[in-house]
């Protein structure tokens, strides 16, 4: 199911981000999560308790964050997105019963929009942090 997860590196700075690139590395860490112990430091940065796993596994949480603005709708539908898929569960059905349970205007369709948009959003700030166009 989660297939589409295993594969090559993050796109280099000379590789333009796309957003199944943002997809797929929105969920790395939402795996990682799962069974790793993590400290949120004064600059608000998770940095992994177990000093050989890698700190950078969480930067694009933060980087996302930092694009969508926090508590933003867009973020909220990413991160959520994410947790679902990292989860390994019916993404469409655990998204559909999330959209019921949180009401205020959240259809399927409306979220899916804002994940969409958020998920570009994201792909064109790191293509322009790297500039790449």
């Amino acid at each position: 199911m989660l297939d589409w997860i295993a594969g090559p590196d993050p796109p280099t700075r000379l590789e333009t981000w796309s957003v199944r690139d943002v997809e797929r590395w929105l969920v790395m860490p939402m795996l990682q999560l799962r069974d790793t112990a993590i400290l949120v430091t004064p600059a608000n940065t998770l940095v992994p308790v177990d000093p050989n796993r890698p700190s950078a596994t969480f930067d694009m949480l933060a980087f996302a964050r930092t694009v969508l603005g926090k508590g933003t709708p867009e973020l909220l539908a990413v991160m959520t997105w994410a947790r679902i898929k990292a989860a390994g569960g019916n993404a469409d059905a655990s998204i559909a019963e999330w959209c019921r349970l949180k009401g205020e205007g959240w259809t399927e369709r409306t979220f899916h929009r804002r994940r969409l948009r958020a998920c570009q959003r994201i792909a064109a700030a790191k293509n322009e942090a790297h500039g790449c166009e």
